[in-house]
């Protein structure tokens, strides 16, 4: 199966930020100061851009490390670009369920 890329190009594109589920949740707000510190650095910055510190891209990298988000609150994952680009399938908290199923 082909996965969805771990990439800036794709974040950029990830509504996470932007989803109820996410948007009361201190770890959430923490983790994208962390981002933009990141995305403000030299490319030879020690600071580096990866799963643990990104709060998005679950579709590619599977649940949240934050365990205060709200699954109860509206899911945002099928409004996604990246939803119709891989024409993802079945479930759309990615945050909570796992990384994506992509129809063949």
């Amino acid at each position: 199966m082909v996965g969805i890329d771990f990439s800036m190009e794709n974040i950029k594109k990830c509504l996470c930020n932007k989803c109820a589920v996410q948007i009361e949740s201190q770890c959430v707000r923490d983790k994208q100061k962390i981002m933009l510190l990141i995305t403000q650095q030299d490319l030879d910055s020690p600071m580096r851009m990866d799963e643990e510190r990104v709060p998005g891209l679950y579709c590619s990298t599977g649940m949240a490390s934050c365990k205060d988000i709200d699954p109860k609150k509206v899911c945002k994952c099928n409004e996604c670009s990246i939803w119709d680009q891989y024409k993802l399938v079945a479930q759309r908290y990615f945050c909570q369920n796992g990384s994506a199923n992509i129809s063949q």
